[in-house]
């Protein structure tokens, strides 16, 4: 019984490790749902897809940094025991995002009924907009209560049982998923996000929600959107960095490019998937730990410590889908097999960047807001000249727009790291041995070898 009791004990002290195998158990799901859809819905319906997820991902930025501010006040209000403080952090949150979110429900669903509404049954691309429109305003509502129920049990220490419920609903929902595109085909394509998002909530609830009420504090609210709006804008244009690929190809290329960009982006997810979940759990850990002392020095210790353990993980990561995913596609995706080479250079420079996430959290947990909007701006900025210029004057194709992201990720991982160790007088390279020398380390001799294989 004791050598169980300590078992237990190591696994719970450990827990980003089951946290970080979840997360990856639950994208592999997503990955295998993305897989077994590319292969009964064609490239120009998936592009429709992306279109439509990108205005779902915009109307998220309608909390107005409620929620952003959430995210990094309650963990700072726990380490510091305010218990008070932190519960009214969650029922403002969550009272603000039910009256935004049911406002947004309300506008869209009118638009979508006056745009598409002599349209909608007689021609199959407008039906196709107008049905993954109506869903936005849905999913998002859904999809944020989801994020927010997830967070505050890890926030609040429960690690192992948010990696459990994850995993539990993930599976539930790639069965709906696949379920619904085989009876649905297109229309299916949004069941899995729409189920597990549900179901999540449903699960997450007694714990996330429990003793919240709705409190409309205006007052609090004004405070929590002053504190947590520069975060939003900051969030926003990631946003805007990330879509600025999709909309180059739908601007320069087509729509069914954007499909074919989808199986880059798969490559995307997965190559950050891991470190960007290890990154999450070490930017609760530090904000506990900067909530609890404000030792500056102390945090960028710990900020390098970690970064290093993310960035062996991330060299893995990326040659892990340099080599696979041109077989992978080949096999089970074969009508977007053009995207393969575009995955493989987006990956390359996006492992550069996912070394030094936590770097970019330290700007938030320091409230550093004008930096942290700066070093997104430069990042949106880098992208869209790169991406932009090279499908102009080099060549259209996916294959340039992965380029310029890829470069974009790189040096902005960069910039991270000299502003860093000129704002807080830290060594520039313990930042930049700590991030980058692991991963590439493993990632010049595995490539080095997969062009002498092929």
């Amino acid at each position: 019984m004791k050598i169980l009791t300590k078992l237990l004990d190591k696994i719970k002290s450990a827990d980003f490790i089951l946290v970080t195998l979840s997360t990856v158990a639950c994208s592999a799901m997503s990955f295998v749902f993305s897989v077994y859809n590319k292969r009964i819905v064609a490239t120009y319906p998936l592009g429709i897809y992306s279109t439509c997820l990108l205005a779902q991902t915009y109307m998220n930025y309608a909390q107005f940094g409620v929620l952003n501010a959430y995210n990094r006040d309650y963990p700072q209000a726990l380490g510091r025991k305010d218990y008070a403080e932190a519960n009214r952090l969650k029922n403002t949150a969550m009272t603000f995002m039910l009256m935004v979110y049911a406002i947004v429900f309300v506008v869209f669903e009118l638009w979508v009924a006056i745009y598409y509404g002599g349209r909608i049954g007689k021609d199959v691309d407008s039906t196709y907009y107008a049905f993954g429109y109506m869903l936005c305003p849905i999913m998002i509502l859904l999809k944020s209560f989801d994020d927010m129920s997830n967070a505050t049990v890890r926030m609040n220490g429960h690690y192992n049982k948010s990696a459990v419920i994850g995993f539990v609903r993930t599976v539930l929902a790639l069965i709906i998923g696949v379920i619904a595109i085989n009876v649905a085909g297109y229309y299916g394509l949004y069941a899995m996000t729409l189920s597990s998002a549900a179901l999540g909530i449903i699960m997450f609830r007694s714990e996330a929600f429990k003793g919240a009420k709705l409190t409309f504090d205006w007052q609090f609210m004004k405070v929590m959107i002053i504190g947590g709006l520069p975060l939003l804008i900051n969030s926003l244009i990631w946003t805007i960095v990330q879509s600025v690929d999709k909309f180059v190809i739908l601007g320069f290329l087509s729509t069914e490019d954007l499909g074919v960009y989808s199986v880059p982006l798969m490559g995307f997810t997965t190559m950050v998937l891991v470190p960007q979940t290890i990154s999450q759990v070490f930017y609760i850990k530090i904000s506990h730990l900067y909530g609890a002392n404000h030792n500056e020095t102390e945090l960028l210790e710990k900020a390098a410590y970690f970064s290093r353990v993310t960035s062996f993980i991330s060299g893995g990561a990326c040659l892990f889908v340099y080599f696979v995913m041109p077989i992978f596609v080949h096999f089970f995706m074969p009508m977007y097999t053009e995207g393969t080479a575009a995955t493989q250079i987006l990956v390359v420079g996006v492992a550069i960047y996912a070394t030094t996430m936590l770097y970019g959290n330290i700007f938030s947990v320091l409230k550093l807001n004008k930096s942290l909007i700066a070093n997104s701006v430069a990042l949106c900025i880098f992208n869209a000249i790169f991406s932009s210029a090279l499908v102009l004057f080099v060549e259209r194709s996916i294959n340039m727009v992965a380029i310029g992201t890829g470069l974009s990720y790189a040096l902005y991982s960069l910039l991270l790291v000299i502003k860093l160790s000129r704002r807080f007088k830290f060594s520039f390279w313990k930042l930049i041995v700590n991030s980058w020398g692991p991963a590439v380390g493993i990632m010049i001799p595995g490539l080095l070898i997969y062009r002498l294989i092929f």
